[in-house]
């Protein structure tokens, strides 16, 4: 996220769940209301960690996120199953180099 570990103390940043908090920084991203600061930067226009932490989510969709509930149930919904996908893909990956298929490369397809 880009932020010092003063700022995530002040936020409280460790009492929220990682999902919660996952979810609203990357629902974030993907809405282009939030970009991940370049190394060394120090001025963005990022919304305050403690706002995207600390208000309810009613708050952190109607003020930061401008979205309703119902866009970002879809959004937890849809991220859930990209995960779930990813999860699937790795198992796939995993077991066809353990069956002695090395031309796997770290996507997933066949390099031969």
């Amino acid at each position: 996220m880009g932020v010092s570990q003063k700022e995530m103390v002040k936020a409280r940043l460790f009492q929220m769940p990682f999902p919660e908090l996952r979810n609203r920084h990357i629902f974030l991203e993907r809405r282009g209301l939030y970009q991940t600061p370049y190394k060394g930067q120090t001025q963005t226009s990022n919304p305050k960690l403690k706002d995207i932490l600390q208000l309810p989510e009613k708050d952190f969709l109607a003020s930061l996120a401008c979205a309703t509930a119902e866009e970002y149930d879809v959004f937890k919904r849809l991220l859930a199953r990209e995960e779930e996908e990813e999860e699937e893909d790795e198992e796939d990956r995993n077991a066809r180099y353990a069956e002695g298929d090395e031309d796997v490369d770290s996507e997933g397809s066949d390099t031969a």
